[in-house]
C-alpha cells in the first residue's frame, strides 16, 4: 500500500527561485515523527531523516515534495520508502536545538542517558522517542537498507556529502554525483549517522546549501531521487526529472573537486564569545595564518593552506570552521585495493604501533613515534581516530568495509 503520512507542502516548482525560507514566512515548521511513507515491503529500504537540527527546515520540505510527486504520479515501486523528522520542538521554534544539540548525544553513554531519563531535557525525550523509532524501522535485516540524512549550512554553499569512510558508503556516494567530505565523524562525537553507519545499512549525510536558501530545498529533493534510483526503487525512465535534476546537481558542484579531507576543527565554547568574519563560503581557499574571526583572545587564524569549511554563522553551534584539503582521486583508489586486499593487519607492524587488547578492531598508536603519514595510512586501510588523548591515539576499524556489498 502507498501512502503518505504528512499533508505534502511544497514551496513551489523545482528551482523556484531567489527568495529566504524565512522572509517567505516558514520561520518553524510543524511535522509528526514521521514525515511520510510510501511502498511496501519486501524490497529495499530508504530511511530519510530531516531536521535533528531545527533550524534546517529544508530537508523536511523537500521530503514532502517527494511524498507529493509520488502520490501524483505512481510509478512503479519496488520497496519502501520511510521519513523520519529530528527534533520536531527544535523545527517548531526554527532554533537548531532548545536545551542540547541533538546530533551531538549518539554516544552509547549518552543513548542509554537519554533512554533512562524522565522528563529530563527536550532534546532527552527527541532522543529517546528517535531510538525507538529507528530500530522499528531499520529492523533485524538491514542488508538492503540505506539511509540518507539531511542537513543545510549557516554558510553560503554548494551542495556536498559527508560519510563515514567505507567501501558500501562510497559506491552510494558515487551514484549521486556530489563532493564527498572524508573524516568529520573523526573531529565531532555523538553524531547519530555514525551510530546508524555501524549499525549495518548504507549511510550517507546531505549537506544541501545554506538554512534558509529555497534552492536547498530543491537540492535535497534532487538529492532524494537520486537515492530512490540507487537503490533500485524506481527506474530512472520512471522518475519525474530524472535527467535535468542529475544535470542540476552536477551543476551545483560548480567545478569543485569531488574529494576532500577534514584536517582542523576549531571547537568553541559558550565563553569564547567566537565570530566568524563574514562573507565566507563553504570550500572557499584560505591561507596558513589568515585571520579568519575573532574570540575572547583576539584573532583567530587558520594554521594551514587549505579551504574554509563550515564556517559559523548562527548563535548556536559548538564548531567554529573547519579547514579541508583537496584528495585526489586516486588516494580512494588506492584504499579500496587496500581494504579489499584485506591486509589490515599488517598495520600493527607499523613502529609506534600495536593491536588493543580488549578488541580486535582497534588499534593504539604512539603519537610520538607515529607522526600524520602513518595517520594517513590507516585511513588507507579503513580505520578512524576513535579517540584522542596526551600521547596516544585510538584507531577502529570501520564496520562493513571489505566488499561494496557486506
Amino acid at each position: 500500500m502507498n501512502r503518505a503520512v504528512d499533508a505534502p507542502t511544497t514551496l513551489g516548482s523545482e528551482g523556484s527561485g531567489p527568495g529566504n525560507l524565512r522572509s517567505d514566512g516558514i520561520a518553524g515548521i510543524d511535522t509528526g515523527r514521521v514525515i511520510g511513507r510510501y511502498g511496501s515491503r519486501p524490497g529495499p529500504r530508504l530511511i530519510c531523516l530531516a531536521g535533528l537540527h531545527g533550524n534546517e527546515p529544508a530537508g523536511v520540505l523537500a521530503l514532502r515534495r517527494v511524498f507529493a510527486t509520488l502520490q501524483e504520479t505512481r510509478p512503479r515501486f519496488n520497496g519502501e520508502m520511510v521519513a523520519i523528522a529530528g527534533n520536531i520542538g527544535a523545527l517548531r521554534a526554527g532554533r537548531r536545538y532548545l536545551e542540547r544539540d541533538l546530533n551531538r548525544g549518539w554516544s552509547p553513554r549518552g543513548m542509554d542517558r537519554a533512554e533512562a531519563s524522565t522528563g529530563a531535557s527536550a532534546e532527552d525525550r527527541e532522543q529517546a522517542e528517535l531510538i525507538a523509532v529507528l530500530r522499528t524501522e531499520l529492523g533485524e535485516d538491514r542488508s538492503d537498507t540505506r539511509v540518507i540524512d539531511l542537513h543545510t549550512t549557516s554558510a553560503d554553499s554548494p551542495p556536498f556529502l559527508t560519510l563515514a569512510d567505507t567501501l558500501r558508503n562510497r559506491s552510494f556516494a558515487r551514484s549521486i554525483g556530489l563532493p564527498l567530505v572524508l573524516g568529520i565523524e573523526e573531529q565531532i562525537d555523538g553524531a547519530l549517522l555514525e551510530v546508524v553507519t555501524a549499525s549495518g545499512p548504507v549511510a550517507l549525510g546531505i549537506e544541501a546549501g545554506q538554512h534558509d536558501d529555497p534552492v536547498s530545498v530543491d537540492h535535497h529533493e534532487r538529492v532524494v531521487w537520486m537515492a530512490l534510483i540507487a537503490g533500485g526503487h524506481v527506474a530512472e525512465e520512471d522518475a519525474t526529472h530524472a535527467r535535468s535534476m542529475r544535470e542540476a546537481l552536477r551543476s551545483a558542484r560548480n567545478g569543485l573537486p569531488m574529494v576532500f579531507e577534514v584536517r582542523y576543527r576549531k571547537p568553541v565554547m559558550p565563553g569564547d564569545r567566537f565570530t566568524m568574519r563574514p562573507g565566507y563560503r563553504n570550500f572557499q581557499r584560505v591561507s596558513a595564518g589568515e585571520i579568519v574571526g575573532r574570540d575572547r583572545l583576539g584573532p583567530v587564524t587558520v594554521h594551514e593552506d587549505g579551504r574554509i569549511f563550515l564556517p559559523l554563522y548562527q548563535d548556536q553551534g559548538n564548531d567554529g570552521f573547519f579547514v579541508v584539503r583537496d584528495v585526489h582521486p586516486a588516494w580512494l583508489r588506492l584504499s579500496a585495493t587496500l581494504r579489499r586486499a584485506r591486509i589490515s593487519s599488517l598495520a600493527q607492524w607499523f613502529p609506534g604501533i600495536h593491536r588493543a587488547s580488549r578488541r580486535e578492531d582497534a588499534l593504539i598508536v604512539d603519537r610520538r613515534i607515529a607522526r600524520w603519514l602513518t595517520v594517513d595510512v590507516l585511513h588507507l586501510l579503513g580505520y578512524r581516530k576513535a579517540r584522542v588523548t596526551r600521547g596516544w591515539y585510538v584507531f577502529r576499524r570501520r564496520s562493513h568495509d571489505r566488499r561494496v556489498r557486506d
